[in-house]
């Protein structure tokens, strides 16, 4: 009776020693995957600028959050102050696009106690400014904006409209570089030489494109990484000319700037910065997306090589995310050291 009594009892021992390993085995498999994917069960809403060289930025992101376990819908496209104002607002969580300090005027009053600005995920890699057809340039030394204050002939070749106003073909209400046009005009006293033409950019550069076809003299702003720069190229096409700074200060000079009246030219910006803007609240509750937005770095070649082939292709925005999936694959080494800072944050 006892040999029989024990035997049961040994047997229910080995069960339960099972049933424990199992359970115990299930438990760190859980607690693997919860650290793999720390953003599991959360939805994230992003927002995408309206210029094509967002997209790519835009989706290397929402691939790097899902693979956090994050689930990303689909991202607004907003402009500029609207974006900033959703973000300071909560309606959304980020956004990878901010051009800073060209985007400075356009936040929010109280936008630094309520989002962060991370540091750049593309430092300097907003080029912009002023370009002239290169016949213009050369047949009539033309080297910047103010010789069409002191050079009444150089101006009326820049006069489509007959009112005695150079037409510089500039960028669309809601955008910074609108903004920044028109600071430039204040601020400098140009209005009444110059005709900021703020149509839609596409509209305007289409104008552009026929105009300097036509041999006339055309202004325009332009900025890179974009297509833009390999439609009318600098240094074949057209040329950077001299503008004034909007602000003193930052008004330094650039340097080997291809396709450049002079070296170093006068672009009246300072080079942008490409950074990542998002709601404070969401950061506090989501460690792991904050530490993904400390961790990217994009090159901005990768950045202006899909933004032409989306000119040149005519790629829809999904058609972009397989780019931005090859590019995280060829760099996949460095992108893990991204993802597991994100997953130790969350620890």
């Amino acid at each position: 009776m006892q040999i029989r009594s024990i035997v049961p009892r040994i047997r229910h021992t080995g069960l339960a020693l099972a049933v424990g390993s199992a359970l115990a085995l299930t438990g760190q498999t859980a607690a693997i995957a919860q650290n793999d994917q720390p953003g599991a069960g959360v939805t994230v809403q992003p927002a995408v600028a309206t210029w094509t060289s967002a997209v790519p930025v835009s989706w290397v992101f929402i691939e790097l959050l899902e693979e956090l376990g994050y689930e990303v819908t689909t991202p607004m496209s907003l402009s500029n102050p609207v974006a900033y104002l959703a973000i300071s607002e909560g309606d959304i969580d980020y956004w990878p696009n901010s051009w800073f300090p060209l985007h400075n005027p356009q936040l929010p009053d109280n936008f630094d106690e309520v989002a962060m600005i991370f540091d750049p995920l593309c430092t300097a890699c907003g080029i912009q400014g002023y370009l002239v057809d290169i016949k213009t340039v050369t047949e009539h030394d033309m080297t910047g904006i103010m010789d069409l204050v002191e050079r009444e002939d150089l101006r009326a070749l820049f006069d489509h409209t007959g009112d005695g106003r150079a037409e510089l073909y500039g960028c669309p209400p809601g955008w910074g570089c609108h903004e920044g046009i028109n600071a430039m005009l204040d601020k400098f006293e140009l209005r009444d030489y110059i005709n900021h033409v703020d149509a839609g950019y596409s509209a305007n550069f289409a104008e552009v494109l026929s105009r300097i076809d036509s041999g006339e003299s055309t202004l325009y702003y332009t900025w890179g990484p974009s297509a833009w720069l390999l439609a009318l190229t600098p240094g074949e096409d057209v040329m950077w000319v001299n503008a004034p700074g909007i602000v003193e200060d930052e008004a330094e000079r650039a340097t080997g700037v291809e396709g450049a009246v002079n070296d170093p030219i006068e672009m009246g910006y300072p080079p942008a910065d490409i950074q990542v803007a998002a709601n404070q609240s969401f950061l506090d509750e989501n460690p792991a997306a904050a530490e993904l937005f400390r961790q990217v770095r994009l090159p901005l070649e990768w950045i202006s090589a899909i933004d032409t082939r989306i000119g040149e292709e005519n790629l829809t925005d999904a058609e972009v995310r397989p780019h931005a999936r090859e590019w995280i694959e060829a760099n996949r080494d460095l992108v893990e050291q991204w993802l597991n800072a994100a997953r130790a944050a969350a620890d």
